[in-house]
């Protein structure tokens, strides 16, 4: 296995091992600065959820128009969203004293990204292979907006060493960026 390979499978397992509140996680990361930067191929593994919610949306039912947008926009708004945070993080990584950690938490934060996406995929392609309900994956909808919330809030306590206040501040943050972000470049085409 090439050393690329063996870092992505690496990482992922520790995202997974994150999942688990385990602290030994850590160790599966490359916490340099060049894993730093490798870790944003996590964006590349977690693009295909994102443009198949945003080309057909799982939550379109009964003949409801699926949303679209100008693909070019939501490209961007997807890469920004991959950035914006991590500098938004690094300044109140600073501010809160928790600069040692700030590299190893954007890795597994990036990681963890990547490993949420694929059951995400695997519920949207099951909504459009027929095999689960829009109206099921609606209701699926709020218990894994939750899951995601606490799950980037157990990274960010376990990789970043946060309080559970600055944890949950640091992940409200990132959604909201994502929010601001989205609702600013991707507008539904007439």
């Amino acid at each position: 296995m090439n050393a690329g390979v063996a870092e992505i499978v690496s990482s992922l397992y520790g995202a997974w091992r994150l999942l688990r509140l385990d602290p030994a996680a850590m160790t599966y990361f490359n916490v340099t600065i060049g894993g730093f930067f490798r870790s944003f191929l996590a964006a590349v593994l977690s693009l295909p959820y994102f443009l198949l919610s945003l080309l057909w949306p799982a939550s379109a039912v009964e003949g409801e128009m699926a949303r679209s947008a100008e693909p070019v926009a939501a490209l961007a708004g997807y890469a920004l969203s991959w950035i914006v945070f991590p500098a938004v993080a690094a300044f109140l990584a600073r501010l809160f004293e928790l600069t040692r950690s700030y590299v190893g938490f954007i890795i597994a934060f990036n990681w963890a990204n990547a490993l949420v996406a694929q059951p995400l995929l695997a519920l949207q392609l099951m909504v459009h292979g027929g095999l689960l309900s829009p109206e099921v994956f609606g209701m699926l909808q709020l218990p894994v907006v939750f899951f995601v919330l606490w799950y980037g809030w157990a990274v960010a306590r376990i990789a970043l060493g946060a309080s559970p206040w600055l944890a949950g501040a640091l992940i409200a943050i990132a959604k909201m960026i994502d929010v601001a972000l989205f609702a600013t470049l991707i507008r539904p085409v007439a």
